[in-house]
């Protein structure tokens, strides 16, 4: 099972992704867009685990989530990975609580590591994707990056997703919600 945890977006939130989607549409065409229901803020991408290891997963979710308060997020920024010039994903930027997001990222991470659920080497970087492989046409320095309303959302649980890849893009289904404390 083709596993990931992540934060789900509200409806207002997904609404000003989608417009940013359109805006980007104007200056750059991208091999996949990401769907309205495929809009998510990853916190750990897990890979394929057994059934035996999802059931761990779930319950290193609901441990950690207990242990958290609900905090708030806001679309900041419109990005590129690695950057514009050889984009390999346009992406959203997120601000508000981050040390919040932040610390419930490393505290989940470090025990899905601890039971070798999960290994990352690179540093936690906050996005919701956009895009994968974009071209653009022309001079990317000249490309124009919409302004973002600074929509914001109320970070109240996490979630397991199970990713089916499919020709037509990814299919998500969720295997579990984590409250956070109140």
């Amino acid at each position: 099972m083709r596993l990931f945890t992540a934060i789900e977006l509200n409806e207002e939130a997904k609404r000003e992704l989608v417009r940013l989607q359109q805006e980007l549409k104007k200056a750059l065409s991208c091999r996949k867009w990401q769907t309205q229901s495929q809009m998510h803020l990853t916190l750990h991408f897990l890979g394929d685990l057994s059934l035996q290891q999802a059931e761990l997963v779930k319950q290193e979710m609901e441990d950690v989530a207990a242990s958290f308060s609900p905090f708030s997020l806001t679309l900041t920024n419109v990005g590129a990975f690695p950057n514009l010039k050889r984009p390999r994903v346009i992406w959203a930027g997120v601000g508000g609580h981050l040390k919040d997001l932040g610390s419930l990222q490393q505290t989940l991470a470090k025990q899905l590591t601890k039971g070798e659920l999960y290994k990352e080497e690179r540093a936690y970087s906050p996005h919701i994707t956009l895009g994968r492989e974009p071209r653009m046409e022309g001079d990317p320095e000249s490309v124009q990056l919409p302004d973002v309303y600074p929509t914001s959302w109320h970070v109240s649980q996490i979630v397991l997703f199970h990713s089916t890849l499919t020709p037509k893009g990814p299919i998500y289904k969720t295997l579990g919600t984590y409250s956070l404390r109140s």
